[in-house]
């Protein structure tokens, strides 16, 4: 299989480039920054651009999108939003137009709206794929988008395989050990994050097994550590900042606060790796 992968040049697009090339597919490197090292084709391109990504992913069989503003910083707000939106929108588009039929797309676990919001509230944990969004700031409301753009996609193209990742705070191992040597952080400030992360090994893994789906149709999935970040037990954190939120599942020791048994029941993926063991 020839995958392109935008932003390959990226964190979680090295990460996924190696775990494609370890499985034996073919990769094309997308990207508007050159890669530290060229390991497969690059091709520069602008992903706002249709008839750019049209021309480089003639030939391929499968799309990874990993290309964006990953934040709601750096940039005007209507210019994150705008960007995202439509190289989001144009990535489905080209495929549709060449009938690349598996696509898998970088969305966020802040589509609900998260650590950019004001003050979130969550209706209940751990979170799962059923809970109501509530995204508010540009880059939230762009991932949000493009799940409901899939959404569209598929209802158009019943023939597409089409996967939104939900990570979060992707993190490559070698932080672990300085994550060890620092401590955990105040839980009061990722406190609107959720104590949450995912290894960029696990989530390069997950890109990879969606476009290996053979179903069809659109799934937002979360990609998300089984453990928190934290050292303080998950139910410890959630009595003190979040006390009115109902607990509807197993919340033990570090557990999670993200449930990604979806993922686990439609790519066969689970978290492998974590901060507290890797090294």
């Amino acid at each position: 299989m020839l995958c392109a992968v935008t932003g390959g040049s990226g964190l979680v697009g090295r990460f996924t480039i190696n775990e494609l090339l370890a499985r034996g597919h073919g990769v094309r490197n997308l990207d508007r920054v050159a890669p530290l090292d060229q390991s497969c084709p690059f091709y520069l391109i602008d992903v706002t651009d249709l008839g750019q990504l049209v021309n480089a992913f003639a030939g391929c069989d499968a799309i990874i999108h990993l290309a964006a503003i990953p934040t709601p910083y750096g940039y005007p707000s209507q210019v994150i939003y705008a960007n995202n939106t439509i190289a989001n929108y144009n990535v489905l588009e080209a495929a549709a137009i060449i009938g690349i039929k598996n696509v898998c797309m970088a969305s966020s676990v802040n589509a609900i709206g998260l650590g950019y919001s004001i003050a979130p509230s969550f209706d209940y944990f751990p979170i799962d794929e059923q809970h109501r969004t509530r995204a508010e700031d540009c880059y939230s409301l762009s991932k949000w988008c493009g799940e409901q753009q899939a959404d569209g996609f598929a209802r158009r193209y019943p023939q597409l395989t089409l996967v939104s990742c939900r990570y979060h705070a992707v993190t490559p191992p070698h932080s672990y050990a300085q994550w060890r040597q620092a401590g955990p952080p105040d839980p009061a400030l990722p406190a609107k994050h959720l104590w949450a992360y995912t290894d960029a090994r696990d989530a390069a893994r997950a890109n990879r097994l969606a476009i290996e789906a053979t179903w069809t149709g659109h799934q937002v999935l979360f990609i998300a550590a089984k453990d928190t970040r934290m050292e303080t037990p998950t139910l410890e954190l959630t009595s003190q900042h979040y006390p009115d939120v109902e607990v509807r599942g197993d919340l033990s020791g570090f557990a999670s606060l993200f449930n990604c048994a979806r993922a686990k029941d439609l790519l066969g993926w689970e978290h492998e790796h974590s901060w507290r063991s890797s090294e």
